[in-house]
Parts: C-alpha cells; sequence; structure tokens
C-alpha cells in the first residue's frame, strides 16, 4: 500500500482518486504518521462488513460449531 501526505494529497487528489478506483490504496500520513486509508469502495464495504457485530457473532458461531465436529462436507451441499 502506497504511503502519501496530507499536503501531496491536497495536490494530487485526482490521480489518487483514479488510482483508487483502479484498484490502487493509500495510507494517508500527518506529520510521517499514518493518519487515514483511502481504498476502493468495495474494499471498504468488506472491511465494514467483516466487522460487523451480527457476520463476528455468526463467525463465532461457525468456528465453535467447527471445533465441536458439527459441520458439512461442502460435496454434500452440491
Amino acid at each position: 500500500m502506497a504511503e502519501i501526505g496530507i499536503k501531496d494529497l491536497k495536490v494530487a487528489a485526482s490521480r489518487v482518486i483514479k488510482e483508487v478506483e483502479a484498484g490502487g490504496s493509500y495510507v494517508v500520513t500527518k506529520r510521517g504518521r499514518p493518519a487515514a486509508v483511502i481504498v476502493p469502495v468495495d474494499d471498504a464495504e468488506d472491511l465494514v462488513l467483516a466487522n460487523a457485530d451480527e457476520y463476528i457473532r455468526m463467525r463465532r458461531r461457525a468456528r465453535e460449531a467447527y471445533r465441536r465436529g458439527r459441520t458439512t462436507n461442502l460435496s454434500r451441499l452440491a
């Protein structure tokens, strides 16, 4: 992931957005320290969903079921 300072981002915002639309991503730094991340919308949606409370609960239930051997082989579902 490329880094860009806030001052440079102000100058190159259009170029950076085009690169992000094409799949790139940036860490925005402020005084040399990471302050923000610019990622494509699809990646941002995935990140939000992966950290949503309901999804986290589902993941924990699935891991517990797996630990207890309560899983189904994928070939049985097809």
